[in-house]
C-alpha cells in the first residue's frame, strides 16, 4: 500500500453488513500488515437517487466507473439494469448516469428515458430485500447473484416478464410507450416466478400454472407491504399503478382470485 507515501505491506478487509441507517455496507479498510495499524477505509457503496414513476424519489446503489456512474446493485448480487431502446433481443446498454440521478419522476415516450429504469432497479432492491429478510433467501437462486433487468422492451409493449434463460426481468412501456410495466408490485410478481422455477419448479399451465401466478401475486403484494413506501402503500390489488385497463382498475383483486 503506499497511498499515504512509502509502500508498505498491507491488507484488504471488506465488512458488510448494514451502516446506521439501513443501507448496505461495504467497507473497504486497508490494514497495515506488520502493525495493524489502519491506513485507509472507503465505502463501496456508491448511493444514487432514483426518482421512479411509482414510487417516487428512492434510494437506489450505483457503481462508479470513470466519470459516471453506473446502475449496478453491488450490495445486492451486482443486479444490473438495461435499456433495451425498444428493441426484442439482447442485453442493452448498462444504464448510466453523470450525476449519480436516475430518472425525473414523470413518464416519457422517450427510449432513453431513465425513469422506469429507476423504477426497475427500486423494484429489484425491495424483492431481493424482502427475500433475505424476511426468508434469509439470498437471491433467486439463493446463491447470492443477482438477476439483471431490461425496460424499454419492444414498442407500446404491455406486458412484464420473467425469463429463465437469461435470468432476468424484462419490462415493456405500456400503451404509448408511456405507461411502464415496472410498478413495484409487478417487479415483485415476476421476479417471484424465478423463485418458484428455482424451488417449487411449476410448469406454467394448468393447475400449477394457477399455482405459478397465484404465488407471484401472493409475494408482489409482499414486497409492496416490505417497501413500506408512502407513494406506493401496500394493498390487495395487482397491477393497481400501471393502469392496463385504462381506467384505474387493478389488474387483479386479491379478494376476488
Amino acid at each position: 500500500w503506499a497511498g499515504s507515501g512509502k509502500p508498505v505491506l498491507a491488507y484488504e478487509t471488506v465488512v458488510g453488513g448494514l451502516q446506521d441507517d439501513g443501507t448496505p455496507n461495504q467497507l473497504h479498510v486497508v490494514t497495515d500488515a506488520a502493525t495493524g495499524k489502519k491506513l485507509y477505509e472507503y465505502q463501496g457503496i456508491e448511493n444514487a437517487t432514483g426518482k421512479t414513476l411509482y414510487s417516487g424519489t428512492v434510494t437506489l446503489n450505483s457503481v462508479q466507473s470513470g466519470s459516471t456512474y453506473q446502475l449496478t446493485d453491488s450490495a445486492r448480487g451486482n443486479h444490473k439494469t438495461y435499456n433495451l431502446a425498444r428493441k426484442t433481443s439482447g442485453t442493452g446498454t448498462l444504464v448510466s448516469s453523470s450525476t449519480n440521478v436516475f430518472g425525473t419522476g414523470t413518464a416519457s415516450s422517450s427510449s432513453s428515458d431513465q425513469t422506469a429504469a429507476a423504477d426497475a432497479a427500486y423494484g429489484a432492491a425491495e424483492t431481493w430485500d424482502f427475500y433475505k429478510n424476511t426468508f434469509g433467501r439470498n437471491g433467486i437462486k439463493n446463491n447470492g447473484v443477482g438477476a439483471y433487468s431490461r425496460v424499454h422492451y419492444g414498442n407500446a409493449y404491455v406486458n412484464a416478464f420473467w425469463d429463465d434463460s437469461c435470468f432476468c426481468m424484462t419490462y415493456g412501456d405500456g400503451s404509448g410507450n408511456v405507461d411502464p410495466l415496472t410498478s413495484l408490485d409487478v417487479a415483485g410478481h415476476e421476479m417471484s416466478h424465478g423463485v418458484t422455477s428455482n424451488t417449487a419448479g411449476l410448469n406454467y399451465s394448468g393447475e400449477s400454472g394457477g399455482l405459478n401466478e397465484a404465488t407471484s401475486d401472493i409475494f408482489g403484494t409482499g414486497v409492496e407491504f416490505f417497501a413500506n413506501n408512502s407513494s406506493d402503500v401496500g394493498d390487495y390489488l395487482i397491477g393497481e399503478k400501471i393502469d392496463i385497463n385504462g381506467d384505474g382498475t387493478p389488474l387483479r383483486y386479491m379478494d376476488k382470485p
